[in-house]
């Protein structure tokens, strides 16, 4: 069976489900589906760009898919994918944004990441056993509101955590911190290549300020 080939099928018309769990077989697999420079950002924000040249882990994803329904082995020994698993795909290997959220508490890090495509947004978030969770964002919202949103709910439920977001693209060095002050918000620009070095905050901010901080570090 050929490992490469073109995904077929997509999710309009059909309802995301809440969470599509994958393995990082799965998703090397679906990423080397439509292989080009997209799809090598996305692997690369995923940790996977070994994975894409390594035959037998590529082997491993697709009889894991084909297993348990998610994708059809075709009678030339293509792999089609469709729904869902298709617009995960697309998403993936048609990228143009990679937007890293890190959710902090005192002594855990939970992240998301956030992966734009023309036509698909997702969040991805890593879970046990190197497996990932894909979501739809919300289709009520521009990306920024959704990366929003997800840091305030993580700061309603952990009042005194912080969150950090940054755009992956172009190895971008700077990341933005934000956490609650008061009844408003404080954020604070850092380098993520020196993390102890100490942060200037800007403090008494509203949700549309820092929205305007959201939408700038991610270039929109």
């Amino acid at each position: 069976m050929t490992e490469t080939s073109t995904a077929r099928g997509t999710a309009a018309g059909q309802g995301f489900p809440d969470a599509i769990g994958f393995g990082f077989a799965e998703l090397a697999l679906l990423l080397s589906l439509r292989r080009g420079p997209e799809a090598e950002a996305s692997a690369k924000a995923l940790r996977l760009v070994e994975e894409l040249d390594d035959a037998s882990m590529l082997a491993a994803g697709a009889s894991s898919l084909v297993a348990r329904g998610a994708a059809t082995a075709e009678p030339g020994g293509e792999l089609s994918v469709a729904g869902p698993v298709a617009a995960v795909t697309s998403a993936l290997t048609e990228a143009v944004k990679h937007v890293q959220i890190n959710l902090l508490t005192v002594d855990s890090v939970d992240n998301v990441l956030s992966v734009e495509s023309p036509k698909y947004q997702i969040l991805l978030q890593p879970r046990a056993y190197l497996s990932w969770f894909a979501m739809a964002q919300r289709p009520d919202a521009t990306p920024a509101e959704a990366n929003f949103y997800i840091i305030r709910k993580h700061l309603e439920d952990h009042p005194s955590g912080g969150a950090t977001i940054r755009l992956l693209q172009d190895d971008a060095k700077t990341q933005l911190l934000v956490k609650r002050s008061g009844p408003g918000w404080a954020v604070g620009y850092g380098a993520t290549d020196a993390p102890s070095a100490p942060i200037q905050e800007i403090t008494g901010l509203t949700d549309g300020q820092v929205m305007d901080h959201i939408r700038s570090i991610r270039q929109d």
